[in-house]
């Protein structure tokens, strides 16, 4: 009675182990014909602020030559909008705008912040509104001309120079004149 219990058990073991190895798992491998995948991330630097609030209204690229056509911008999918402390967001930290967007793999120009009003540094326990310069007209331009490839990722870390950025005046005035560098880390997905 002994060995029959055994014997079943090192059946079914067998017969399980058989069932189990012999299935294949066909894995679907998406591909993005024509599209290219893209994350973009925003990082603070060291800073002499205590905070640096910037708002984050949307992440867009330039695709055109021609800056000034209507359909030279195209906006991404930005996940992350708000207000965010850059001076707290350094380092190894990001915060995520845009998660794996897919877009037409096209020649991109420029990236572009277009940052909201309500931006704020604080020094010295005293909070200033930071007051952007009109010539950027609520936006933070980046060069990348960069040529995408179809199905590759491409990561985009934006990183924001806290302290070259803002320019403290005699007066007591905040100004914003945003100086940022843009890192690209290319990954093939296939």
């Amino acid at each position: 009675m002994k060995y029959l219990h055994a014997y079943k058990t090192a059946l079914f073991s067998v017969l399980f182990l058989f069932l189990i190895t012999s299935c294949t798992k066909e894995y679907d491998t998406e591909t993005y014909e024509n599209t290219s995948l893209v994350s973009v991330k925003l990082q603070g630097t060291q800073s002499t602020f205590s905070r640096v609030n910037i708002e984050i209204l949307d992440v867009q690229f330039r695709v055109l030559d021609d800056e000034n056509d209507p359909n030279a911008w195209i906006s991404l999918n930005t996940i992350n909008t708000g207000i965010h402390d850059l001076s707290d967001i350094t380092e190894n930290q990001v915060v995520t705008l845009v998660d794996f967007e897919e877009v037409p793999s096209e020649f991109i120009y420029n990236i572009k912040l277009v940052l909201g009003d309500h931006n704020t540094v604080v020094k010295n326990g005293i909070e200033y509104e930071l007051n952007l310069a009109p010539e950027y007209e609520n936006a933070s331009v980046n060069i990348v001309e960069k040529q995408l490839v179809a199905n590759r990722l491409y990561d985009f870390v934006i990183e924001f120079n806290l302290d070259d950025s803002i320019e403290m005046s005699t007066e007591g005035n905040a100004n914003l004149n945003p100086k940022m560098n843009t890192l690209m880390r290319l990954f093939n997905i296939f």
